[in-house]
């Protein structure tokens, strides 16, 4: 071989082996990175089942929360109710006391 052409041999001697490396280190960078993309891919599945999670326990406490505001307004209802109930039997009952207290000193006589 020449002179001239081994100096035209170097280049392309050193691009195959440039290329040579660059596909061993591109074929670990793929490695590394499909690994990177499979986690990236298990932490999604995760936040996606966790957020549907989440979102069923929403929805259930919401319900409950519904649930619980009939019963209060139930029982507020009921409460007028008792309320009145009870105005009405105090009423009775000093009525009944006044009453009471006008007999006895009649009994006494």
């Amino acid at each position: 071989m020449s002179q001239q052409s081994f100096k035209q041999f170097i280049p392309l001697l050193l691009i195959a082996l440039s290329v040579a490396i660059s596909s061993t280190a591109l074929a670990r960078d793929i490695g590394v990175e499909q690994r990177a993309a499979s986690a990236a891919r298990d932490k999604y599945n995760q936040a996606k089942s966790d957020a549907a999670d989440n979102m069923q326990k929403i929805s259930a406490q919401e319900k409950r929360v519904t649930d619980e505001q009939a019963r209060l307004k139930e029982l507020q209802d009921n409460q007028t109710v008792t309320n009145a109930r009870l105005e009405k039997a105090k009423a009775d009952l000093e009525a009944k006391e006044k009453a009471l207290e006008q007999v006895w000193p009649e009994r006494n006589k």
